[in-house]
């Protein structure tokens, strides 16, 4: 690898003793690269080895280098001066038996001793004090003072800090820092100087003239460099406050927010035709624009490199490792998985359609949240028949199973490294299908290698999730920093004019993101650095060794370049001022040397905003909406025709509006000439068209169905329709048995029963909680012995339950008249011998009763079930041979429960006329084609096709009473004339 360092000004920050002895200064008449390039072109042969900050700075000085000798360059590395130290520096540490820690791993030590240190009486900083911002601070000022070669026992609190308990803390945690290192035999960036030799075979170290170098590495290089020691200076003061930014071809503009800034920067280029690799863009405020440039040129398919990376929630992988944390943080809820499923963030199985199921099964699970309640998994396993639904059921199970076994069930006994076992279990699920996710991938196992060699401190479940998170938002993808051929290169301020690329976009030359702020350290405040040692830098210094660094290399820049500025945040309703180096530019290149920063406003005209520009390129099409529909001056015009020419999707629902608002019925309530409407083959189906019969023709014709999605409730255990089935199983069960005994009742049978079902159940069903689980085992108790009583009192023997009427595959015809035959599906609780050959069928409701009217026998055909199966169970007894005789006198509801009250709505049999005339309209009314909305605004509260329909009850009602609908509508019309 090639790479590049940088050397702090002597003057200000080392004392001449401690500088390596074997300088040479270049010729300073030229510039850096002009310099290296004499080094190169005077020793071609010589190893030659660049020392820089980073290895993409190198790297694009090589770049240029070989542009300008039209070829590669010879003998010539890159490194940093760690990592080329540290390789000076191996073979001694393996053949001492020592190892080498990362700036990593020191975090996580100095972590450790810092809760050692909390548990210490009267410690200067608790426990729950030591944050991961806390903790960065401490680590850098400890790994500060041991780059200028202090030692714990040179401290003295008292004298040089302000705080005598937080200068005893500092002592106390580099004295356990040092001692931890030695105990462990480690050793750290700062120690390499006394692992390192003079270079065996010669070479060229060159560096730049201001670097961040520290005293140790100045030390180090003291040694290893017996043969020369090269520095580059560029011309003229390294802190010139003003940069040599070019002028000759300088274009300036300003804009109304940073997005508009950007949109204006990508039409100028457009508009120029510049190739992408041929083009820099040097954000001040990096961390605002870098988004906002990815976000553009991602949509816009434009290719970009990035020096300082990008966050990592720009990568699938990164936005999965923050859901994990949010799963965790939040009690495990199973909301943000199945949105993760959903996004394809992760997935539990490899298949396109296995996918698709486990969102479904999951969607069903009704596990809600908490650990325990993903034993659903383990409890639904092999309840159906369906194969594919059985694996991927077993898939989830083990996906969590595994997941869990990592993450320990005590919340206040959690390591850092249990978090970062949990996520690499999690990330296995995540696809990988960029570099960037692969980046973030090897990041947290490099992360979790790093944990396995320190000792981790036991702490909070939340204060664990809390640092995690902090480490992770601090991860970037993208980082090499290599401008890419073809690509778009972006940088910041402090690597940024070194491409040597034609055309640089500067922008975000505001006041504030281009000044920027010197802030003191929070744990060595600069008069303590001061009397600690010299070699400590003050903020001020670290300030102007940056300002220096930068301007050098913006001075770098060369060809067209464009300067802009956010003048007007809307979103903070601020202005801003540009930056003195811009308003410089501009007088020079205008020739205008006393211009004033509101003269050069007026000249820049207009900002430009998120569409309003003078350039005539359109970016999107977006954009181009926006200026059809918007005047210069801002003014919004109507539009609707020319959005309804362009899509059809709307125009056909403003039709379908326009139509609604007609009283004549039609098409769009529902009314239309039918073509292949299947058959009604139960009663619920029945039921539901006269109910409603949109939702009918959601559910039946078109075939919609509402997603099956499981919702937990805390404060439940059972759901309704948990409930009702458990207590269906209880009564089933019962009166089997009861029939088998002669009909001899027995409560110790049914308690028994009862208490088995609850048992499964338990086991089946995690609950939030023991008291809402003892409450409403309660209250199935009291449901039970509702029922018990109301069959105590029964004198009619139970003949068939759970009677099927219909074939597996054949459906029973039903006579409901000579004329009509109902073909029908139909499953019947209980039907109960009243006397011989008279028959009562009673079917088992756990609601209210309340809707059951005496007065209403058909209710409008919407309870029909009770005669319906009055003469299915009477025509099946006949034609079985059951008995031939048999006659169906009576039909029941019961509500067996306590909410019920125990309560029985009977119907006697004696209207078959009317119930085959109601059907028959009812089937004629579907076949038809007749399907309007309901006119019961209440039904339309509880329909899960209210989204699709829009609530139309209300309208409907006075189209149903429309003389010109009546011949239209008249088959469902007299059907509601039942009651």
């Amino acid at each position: 690898m090639i790479l590049a360092i940088f050397l702090i000004e002597k003057e200000s920050y080392f004392a001449r003793d401690q500088l390596p002895t074997h300088l040479e200064v270049h010729d300073m008449s030229q510039s850096i690269l002009e310099q290296l390039n004499s080094l190169i072109q005077t020793n071609p042969l010589e190893k030659k080895v660049l020392l820089t900050d980073r290895f993409a700075v190198g790297n694009q000085w090589v770049e240029q280098l070989g542009r300008m000798n039209q070829g590669s360059v010879l003998n010539l590395h890159v490194q940093t001066p760690q990592t080329f130290i540290l390789e000076q520096s191996r073979l001694t540490l393996f053949e001492q038996g020592l190892t080498y820690t990362t700036s990593e791993e020191s975090f996580w030590i100095i972590h450790f001793l810092m809760h050692e240190l909390a548990r210490v009486e009267g410690a200067y900083l608790t426990a729950s004090m030591l944050s991961f911002g806390i903790v960065r601070c401490f680590h850098t000022a400890i790994g500060e003072m041991r780059q200028a070669g202090l030692r714990a026992d040179q401290l003295e609190p008292a004298a040089s800090f302000e705080n005598k308990q937080k200068g005893s803390y500092v002592q106390a945690l580099l004295t356990r820092y040092e001692r931890y290192l030695q105990e462990h035999a480690w050793v750290d960036d700062a120690d390499l100087q006394r692992y390192v030799h003079p270079m065996r075979l010669p070479s060229m170290i060159i560096i730049e003239e201001q670097a961040d170098l520290t005293p140790a590495q100045l030390a180090a290089l003291d040694i290893l460099t017996q043969s020369k020691l090269y520095f580059l200076r560029e011309k003229g003061s390294p802190r010139m406050s003003v940069i040599g930014l070019p002028t000759e071809k300088a274009s300036f503009f300003h804009a109304l927010g940073p997005v508009a800034e950007v949109r204006e920067m990508f039409r100028r280029m457009a508009e120029q035709r510049v190739s992408y690799d041929e083009v820099e863009i040097i954000a001040s405020d990096y961390r605002t624009y870098a988004p906002i440039i990815h976000s553009f040129a991602m949509n816009a398919s434009i290719p970009c490199t990035f020096s300082q990376g990008l966050p990592m929630i720009y990568s699938r992988v990164g936005r999965a490792t923050v859901l994990y944390l949010d799963w965790l943080e939040s009690g495990y809820p199973l909301d943000p998985m199945l949105r993760a499923c959903k996004q394809g963030l992760f997935s539990i199985a490899s298949k396109g359609k296995d996918r698709q199921s486990v969102i479904r099964m999951l969607e069903c699970s009704g596990i809600g949240w908490g650990r325990e309640r993903y034993s659903l998994l383990r409890a639904q396993q092999n309840q159906g028949n369906d194969e594919q639904e059985n694996r991927v059921r077993e898939m989830c199970f083990t996906f969590f199973e595994r997941l869990f076994a990592v993450l320990p069930v005590d919340r206040d006994a959690w390591t850092m490294q249990d978090l970062v076992r949990g996520w690499l279990v999690f990330l296995e699920t995540v696809p990988v299908r960029t570099v960037h996710d692969s980046q973030v991938k090897q990041r947290l196992k490099q992360w979790e290698k790093s944990l396995r060699n320190v000792e981790l401190p036991a702490m909070k479940g939340a204060d664990v999730i809390r640092f995690g998170r902090a480490v992770v938002e601090a991860i970037v993808v993208g980082t090499d920093g290599t401008p890419g051929a073809g690509k778009l290169h972006v940088s910041s301020l402090q690597d940024g004019g070194q491409t040597g690329r034609s055309n640089t976009y500067l922008i975000g030359m505001d006041e504030s993101s281009w000044t920027g702020a010197a802030s003191q350290d929070l744990v060595l405040l600069d008069e303590e650095r001061a009397r600690i040692s010299p070699l400590l830098r003050t903020s001020e210094e670290k300030a102007a060794q940056h300002l220096g660094k930068r301007n050098r290399r913006l001075g770098m820049i060369h060809g067209a370049c464009t300067y802009s500025f956010t003048s007007f945040r809307i979103s903070d309703n601020q202005s801003c001022n540009p930056a003195y180096e811009l308003l410089h530019v501009f007088r020079q290149s205008r020739e205008l040397p006393d211009t004033t920063i509101e003269e050069l406003l007026e000249q820049l005209g207009r900002p430009v905003g998120y569409v309003q520009s003078s350039n005539p390129v359109v970016l999107d099409e977006q954009e181009s909406w926006m200026k059809r529909l918007i005047s210069h001056t801002g003014q919004i015009y109507q539009g609707n025709q020319q959005v309804l020419a362009v899509y059809g999707h709307l125009a056909n629902g403003e039709k379908a509006a326009s139509a609604r608002a007609d009283l004549l019925v039609g098409e769009y309530e529902g009314v239309f000439l039918p073509d292949g409407i299947p058959d009604a083959t139960s009663v619920s189906k029945l039921e539901m068209y006269a109910r409603c019969p949109t939702q009918f023709f959601f559910h039946e014709v078109l075939r919609v169905r509402p997603k099956e999605v499981a919702t937990f409730d805390r404060t439940k255990w059972l759901s309704h329709t948990q409930k009702g089935t458990l207590l269906h199983a209880i009564f089933h069960r019962y009166t089997a048995q009861t029939q088998e005994h002669g009909g001899a009742h027995d409560l110790v049978r049914l308690e028994i029963i009862m208490e088995e079902e609850l048992a499964r159940l338990r086991q089946e069903v995690p609950s939030p909680s023991t008291p809402i689980m003892q409450k409403e085992c309660d209250e199935i108790r009291r449901d039970v012995e509702v029922f018990w009583a109301g069959e105590k009192k029964r004198k009619a023997v139970p003949r068939y339950l759970e009677l099927a009427v219909h074939q597996q595959e054949e459906m029973f015809q039903v006579e409901m008249s000579e004329e009509f035959i109902l073909p029908l599906q139909a499953y019947v609780d209980r039907v109960d011998e009243v006397e011989p050959g008279k028959y009562r069928i009673v079917d088992y409701k756990t609601g209210a009763p309340r809707k059951f009217k005496e007065q209403e026998y058909f209710s409008r055909g919407t309870q029909l079930q009770h005669a319906i199966y009055a003469i299915a169970v009477e025509q099946w007894l006949r034609k079985t041979g059951a008995d031939p005789s048999a006659e169906v006198v009576e039909s029941s509801y019961y509500f067996p429960t306590d909410k019920g009250q125990g309560q029985e709505v009977a119907r006697k049999q004696n209207r078959r006329e009317e119930t085959a005339a109601l059907v028959s309209r009812l089937t004629e009314s579907i076949q038809r084609g007749i399907f309007p909305p309901t006119q019961e605004a209440s039904i339309c509260t509880s329909c899960q096709y209210e989204a699709a329909c829009g609530k139309q009850a209300k309208a409907m009602k006075k189209k149903r009473e429309a003389a010109m609908n009546q011949e239209r509508l008249s088959p469902f019309l007299e059907v509601e004339d039942y009651a």
